[in-house]
């Protein structure tokens, strides 16, 4: 199979993409696709058909820091944002677990209050970032009591991509990334 070294583009709609695998084993990577906005660089290895990237240097994940848990009364939620020096967009929003449901969507209003109704006590959280998603954090909560978080956001790396071990597909001259729910098809321009 040929070497997968090159210049690789996107061609969709509403996506600037590129992706260049140089031959020394190094890659540059950016991405424009929507609200996200993204660059990468690091090495890239083979495994069969796959392509491998791997972020270097690894960039810090954007993480958010619990600032204070506050009681409020049994049942009720909070969840609130410090101004993270950035145009945020909206309250904060956050996938909650319990007993009955292991994944569902809930969402601060302007004062911070979750509603909760409809759900069993909520035994965690995991705060989302406006259109990347969550970190990856999950933040338990006694069910014992009613809660008033306030967070902390920090930015981090924010905008660099984490590649640790990202497999691409190989399809002919092309390449496949899955990422924010979509797969990006890179076609390579030149070698």
């Amino acid at each position: 199979m040929p070497s997968p070294a090159g210049l690789y583009e996107t061609h969709q709609i509403e996506v600037a993409a590129g992706l260049e695998l140089k031959p020394d084993g190094h890659f540059r990577y950016g991405l424009s696709y929507g609200a996200v906005d993204e660059e990468a660089e690091g090495t890239w290895s083979t495994a069969g058909a796959d392509v491998t990237l791997t972020s270097n240097p690894m960039p810090k994940a954007p993480a958010f820091e619990l600032v204070r848990d506050d009681p409020a009364p049994k049942g009720e939620l909070y969840m609130t944002l410090e101004d993270p020096g950035f145009e945020w967009g909206h309250p904060l929003e956050a996938i909650a677990s319990s007993d009955s449901n292991a994944g569902f969507e809930i969402s601060a209003d302007d004062s911070g209050r979750v509603d909760v109704s409809g759900h069993a006590p909520i035994k965690a959280i995991a705060p989302e970032m406006p259109v990347y998603g969550p970190t990856g954090q999950v933040f338990p909560l006694s069910p014992d009591r009613g809660h008033r978080l306030f967070f902390r956001f920090h930015r981090n790396d924010l905008g660099k991509a984490r590649f640790d071990g990202e497999k691409l597909k190989r399809e002919g001259d092309a390449l496949l990334m899955q990422r924010y729910d979509t797969v990006f098809r890179f076609q390579k321009v030149r070698p």
